[in-house]
């Protein structure tokens, strides 16, 4: 308890889960419609379903089931050729959003949704943690740096 759990659908293909773990986030993977339904029956604590989007395969359709079957925050880590509907998601992440913001972005989300009011120290902490690092961070309009360089030098994902 007190660790905030994050339910990730998708290949994570950038690195974005060791991401999060790394930010303190409880990230369970999910890889099927199937296993997305079954998270969502027996875990009623997920505070946000973050999916990733693929070429050709819109996440439509698992956003209308996990919203339809749970309150946790909706996001979208859109892929460049994705056409999923902006709708579905309370938080749409471009491509090359770095890992500092959007992670910022996720857990001001997740401390601004109703059903967190309450919520257990472990999402305050590490929203001030995130909020401390990004701080370190240099401004958005300084082009010579891009925020964090996590993915080894051959990829290009953020």
């Amino acid at each position: 308890m007190g660790s905030p759990t994050i339910l990730y659908c998708g290949m994570d293909d950038c690195l974005r889960i060791p991401v999060l773990q790394v930010a303190g986030f409880h990230v369970a993977r999910c890889a099927s419609m199937m296993e997305l339904e079954h998270w969502l029956e027996d875990e009623p604590e997920i505070g946000a379903v973050l999916f990733e989007e693929a070429r050709g395969k819109p996440a439509d359709s698992a956003a209308e089931l996990a919203r339809e079957r749970s309150t946790a925050a909706l996001m979208l880590f859109r892929h460049p050729a994705g056409d999923s509907s902006e709708k579905n998601f309370d938080l749409i992440i471009d491509p090359a959003t770095p890992p500092a913001r959007w992670l910022q972005q996720v857990a001001e989300i997740l401390l601004a949704r109703a059903g967190f009011a309450g919520a257990t120290p472990g999402w305050a902490q590490i929203a001030r943690d995130l909020q401390e690092r990004r701080r370190d961070l240099p401004q958005e309009s300084e082009d010579s740096h891009r925020g964090y360089r996590i993915q080894p030098k051959k990829r290009r994902c953020t």
